[in-house]
C-alpha cells in the first residue's frame, strides 16, 4: 500500500512524499540512525527498535510489527526522510502499540509524522483495530513528542489497563479509532 501527499520542503520548493509499507535491508541503517540522532531513545529501546527492523526487513511478512516509511527522490533514487512502527498488542484484540516513530529534523514539522500517523490509524482499522497505545517520556526532552502526539489526537491515560501500563517515568497515551467523539477517553 502507497499514500502520497505533497509537502512544502523549502521556501518554494514542492517534492513529494510518498509512504510506503516495508523496511528494507538499506534502511535498517538510516532508521537507527534518525532514532539515535532524536536522543529519545534508551539503550534498551534502540536494542528493540534495532531487533524490530531486522526482523522486518528479512522476515517473511508474518512479523508481529508493521514499518511505514515516508521517502522521497533525491536525485534519482529513494531516499527514506521518516519511519513509523507499530503492531498488534499479544492477547489483547483489537488494541495495538505504536513502538516509534521518527522523521529527519529537516522534514519536521511539515505534516509527514502525521502523515504516517495517519496511515498506520487506517492500516489499524483495515485489521479491525479498535486502540492504538504509545508510551513516551515525561521528562522536558520528550515534551515535543508529547505535543505531537496530542495534537494527532492521542489522550494521555490516567488509569492504566494491566496489558498496558507505563515503564518507570513514563506516560502512556491512547487514540481510540472506534471514538466517534475527538478526544474521548477510552474505556
Amino acid at each position: 500500500m502507497e499514500t502520497t501527499t505533497n509537502e512544502i520542503f523549502e521556501q518554494h520548493e514542492i517534492q513529494e512524499v510518498r509512504i510506503v509499507a516495508g523496511i528494507t535491508a538499506d534502511d535498517v541503517e538510516t532508521f537507527l540512525n534518525m532514532a539515535a540522532a532524536s536522543g529519545l531513545f534508551s539503550s534498551d529501546a534502540m536494542m528493540t527498535a534495532e531487533d524490530m527492523a531486522w526482523d522486518s526487513a528479512y522476515g517473511d511478512g508474518n512479523e508481529s510489527h508493521s514499518f511505514l516509511k515516508a521517502v522521497i527522490n533525491d536525485s534519482g533514487s529513494e531516499k527514506a526522510i521518516a519511519f513509523i512502527c507499530f503492531g498488534p498488542i499479544p492477547y489483547w484484540p483489537g488494541n495495538y502499540e505504536m513502538y516509534a516513530i521518527v522523521v529527519e529534523p529537516q522534514f519536521q514539522r511539515l505534516g509527514i509524522g502525521t502523515a504516517l500517523v495517519s496511515e498506520m490509524f487506517r492500516q489499524t482499522t483495515v485489521e479491525t483495530g479498535n486502540r492504538v497505545y504509545l508510551e513516551t517520556g515525561t521528562e522536558k526532552k520528550f515534551e515535543n513528542a508529547r505535543r505531537f502526539y496530542e495534537a494527532n489526537d492521542f489522550i494521555q491515560q490516567n488509569r492504566y489497563i494491566k496489558q498496558f501500563t507505563p515503564n518507570d517515568g513514563g506516560v502512556v497515551y491512547c487514540y481510540d479509532i472506534t471514538s466517534d467523539t475527538i478526544g474521548e477517553q477510552p474505556q
